[in-house]
């Protein structure tokens, strides 16, 4: 244990920096939204064959390639394109970490995580753009005359989650507002992934980089911390390789010659690209409530007791209220917080 002579002319040192550890925010849903439009489009090139079977659907369809000849059920090479997309709006959660340096105007972020649509997914119009080399059916008789895209409606997918998560922790400057409070903008670099539901089956995640344009005000109190955020963009991207894939999934198609009757067929398909085109506004509120920097007994100010706690378990201390700045070590970093908050008598 260091003697208390050792610390007594760092108390009057007259110019000593303020530290203040970080602190996690919680954005909260009730004040906080992502809204804008999307549409999400994957090529996909596959298969596709007739669902007859000689043991469990011997009245099913068979397929066979080109205008005539041939037997049995053949496998015809197709390219599926499933689409969805449209307007959203969904409060978002999450949270993130500032250190606020208020005698310097600046604040570091880190941890920056937004999540919408996870607890209320939203569900939008798909279709399946499809082409496909020229075929025949049975059950019933048909034609297809190949090469000619088409779109068959396929009812709704959803879109399940929406997530933006910052890279690496920036440092931002602020611009006082009034007392305790600060306007900033700030270039968040963020990966933003969605995942959904199409026709029951999962889709994603599809995960692509952006950067969130943030604009926002922070207000600090002795017990509070507040900080809202705002951003807009335009993006489009374009994924290779997306994890998705399914294998016999039935579908029926109209027939084309003649027409009138429902074909059931099978698809299987493995997605080559994905392309992912949005506009999105987002708002979020969060805040923490705070105690005073360098109150470790937890009395309402900062005073003698405090300083002598910390000098009681000087060195390494994990875990401890000691440790105000968390790092395993009560030293000068955390003594530093107890003198800049010092409560006048």
């Amino acid at each position: 244990m260091l003697p208390l002579w050792y610390f007594s002319e760092m108390i009057i040192t007259p110019c000593i920096a303020f530290i203040l550890v970080s602190t996690p925010l919680e954005i909260h849903p009730a004040d906080s939204n992502v809204d804008g439009t999307f549409l999400q489009s994957t090529f996909l090139p596959g298969t596709l064959i007739g669902n007859w079977n000689a043991k469990t659907a011997p009245d099913g369809t068979t397929t066979l390639p080109g205008y005539w000849g041939g037997s049995g059920n053949n496998l015809i090479d197709c390219e599926l394109t499933p689409s969805f997309g449209g307007p959203f709006d969904s409060s978002c959660s999450g949270g993130l970490e500032i250190e606020l340096h208020s005698e310097q105007n600046s604040m570091s972020m880190s941890g920056l995580t937004i999540v919408a649509f996870e607890n209320s997914p939203s569900a939008f119009p798909l279709t399946l753009g499809m082409v496909y080399g020229t075929f025949r059916t049975t059950q019933p008789s048909s034609l297809f005359p190949g090469d000619i895209p088409f779109e068959i409606p396929l009812g709704e997918g959803s879109l399940t989650s929406l997530r933006f998560e910052q890279l690496m922790p920036q440092d931002i400057s602020l611009v006082p507002i009034s007392s305790g409070v600060w306007s900033y903008s700030a270039t968040i670099p963020v990966t933003i992934t969605f995942e959904a539901d199409i026709v029951g089956t999962p889709s994603g995640p599809l995960v692509g980089g952006g950067v969130l344009q943030l604009q926002g005000v922070v207000e600090q109190t002795a017990s509070h911390i507040q900080l809202t955020g705002e951003s807009s963009w335009e993006s489009n991207d374009t994924i290779d390789n997306p994890p998705i894939d399914f294998e016999n999934m039935p579908m029926d198609i109209p027939t084309i010659i003649p027409a009138g009757e429902l074909a059931s067929i099978l698809l299987s398909a493995t997605a080559e690209t994905a392309t992912l085109d949005t506009i999105v506004n987002l708002h979020f509120d969060a805040s923490a409530e705070v105690g005073i920097p360098g109150d470790v007994d937890g009395d309402g100010y900062v005073g003698v007791n405090d300083l002598l706690a910390l000098i009681a378990v000087w060195g390494t201390c994990d875990s401890c209220v000691e440790d105000i700045n968390h790092d395993g070590t009560v030293n000068v970093t955390d003594l530093l917080v107890v003198i800049g908050n010092w409560s006048s008598s």
